[in-house]
């Protein structure tokens, strides 16, 4: 599950973007249910954070309040590389 947290973040950094509202704040919220060990709910929220914006519903993910902030794109690498030393900690 990291390793594809880490391909998806990583192709968000190689195409020199910030995540948009929905991709940023889904794949965030995947990294924090990763970190948790809720892998289900993480696998899911990473695969919405791929969904293409033509196919959402709405500019935000229907389980993130209105009013929060968007991660960017270090932010995210970020999380995702602190869960990564605390995987290699043990």
């Amino acid at each position: 599950m990291i390793e594809r947290a880490d391909r998806f973040v990583r192709s968000i950094e190689n195409a020199r973007r910030e995540p948009d509202r929905w991709e940023g704040l889904c794949t965030l919220q995947a990294l924090v249910d990763i970190a948790a060990g809720r892998t289900d709910q993480a696998e899911a929220r990473l695969a919405l954070a791929k969904t293409p914006p033509i196919v959402r519903v709405s500019p935000d993910p229907p389980h993130i309040p209105v009013d929060c902030r968007e991660p960017t794109a270090a932010e995210l690498r970020q999380a995702l590389d602190r869960i990564m030393a605390q995987v290699a900690a043990g």
